[in-house]
């Protein structure tokens, strides 16, 4: 083999490795990508059955951080989440103001105009 052969073949050695690289890298980050949380928390007022801006419950006058009508409610994946000043679906199975005990979380960011939970971007 001579010198030449051997320095290209290296380098397609070394362009297959970094092209690898590349793909295993860009499939972990899109099926990072591809679902949210099992459960988005929004803020709810309770006494009115509606959505409100997550600051309420980031305040000391959400439910379990001192009290008040102000509540996270736990939406499960694929099911709706209501825009904020719209009336929660408080039907078995949409919902909870109980913490879920397994699965992933997130509580307030979800998009004020509503959505499907457990969507990227919601």
């Amino acid at each position: 083999m001579t010198s030449q052969q051997s320095t290209s073949s290296r380098r397609r050695s070394f362009e297959v490795s970094v092209g690898a690289v590349g793909a295993v890298a860009m499939a972990i980050a899109l099926s990072g990508c591809s679902s949210g949380p099992d459960y988005q928390g929004t803020c709810m007022d309770r006494l009115t059955q509606k959505r409100v801006t997550d600051h309420h419950c980031n305040s000391g006058g959400a439910g379990g951080a001192g009290g008040g009508s102000y509540a996270w409610w736990y939406t499960p994946r694929g099911k709706d989440v209501p825009a904020v000043g719209q009336k929660v679906d408080l039907s078995k199975g949409n919902g909870s103001f109980t913490a879920p005990k397994s699965g992933s979380v997130a509580r307030g960011g979800f998009s004020a105009k509503g959505g499907k939970a457990g969507s990227v971007g919601g």
